[in-house]
């Protein structure tokens, strides 16, 4: 990583920072290591992806479907969030077509509305309005929104990983976030 390691043990706001995202992740990952030299704006990111993971009004499908198109092209989301697509229920071959940039064959209408707009929404370009008139036709204001909120998270995220050149977490890490969510604690 491009900035040196914070040390919470010098910091009582960083340690209550990386104190609260264990309790709601079960481990501190690379990438929120990142954002520790800024210990409230790391326990302010945190409580926003605790609500993108656990509080919103989607589905474990549709959140990942979210965060899978809009981290698709950097492997350490890739890296987390592709085993949790495949809990969810998209298969392999789903998630080689969303890696490559594609909406996925196989999806309900729902679904491809989804996918449909979260392609459109990370180009950063604007929506158009057949597509987002599709997604309004399956999903409530409050849901759409909380698409938004996932969305515009997980792109802010992939944006530090790649310009802090932040490391993928070691596999037993990733395993343990897995599980921790898996578990539905938080």
């Amino acid at each position: 990583m491009r900035l040196p390691e914070a040390d919470p043990a010098a910091s009582p706001e960083l340690e209550r920072a990386f104190a609260e995202f264990r309790r709601t992740r079960g481990i501190v990952s690379n990438v929120m290591r990142a954002f520790a030299h800024a210990p409230a704006g790391l326990a302010a990111l945190a409580e926003l992806g605790r609500y993108c993971r656990y509080d919103t009004a989607l589905s474990e499908l549709e959140k990942e479907l979210v965060i899978l198109i809009t981290g698709r092209g950097v492997d350490y989301a890739w890296l987390h969030h592709a085993p949790l697509g495949l809990k969810a229920g998209l298969t392999e071959a789903q998630l080689g077509a969303i890696r490559a940039g594609a909406v996925p064959e196989g999806l309900g209408p729902a679904h491809r509305a989804l996918a449909e707009y979260v392609f459109a929404f990370a180009t950063l370009r604007g929506v158009p309005e057949s597509v987002f008139a599709a997604l309004q036709a399956h999903y409530t204001p409050r849901q759409i929104t909380d698409v938004n909120l996932i969305a515009g998270y997980y792109l802010g995220i992939a944006a530090t990983v790649i310009a802090l050149q932040v490391q993928p977490d070691p596999p037993e890490a990733v395993a343990e976030g897995a599980a921790f969510h898996a578990r539905g604690q938080r």
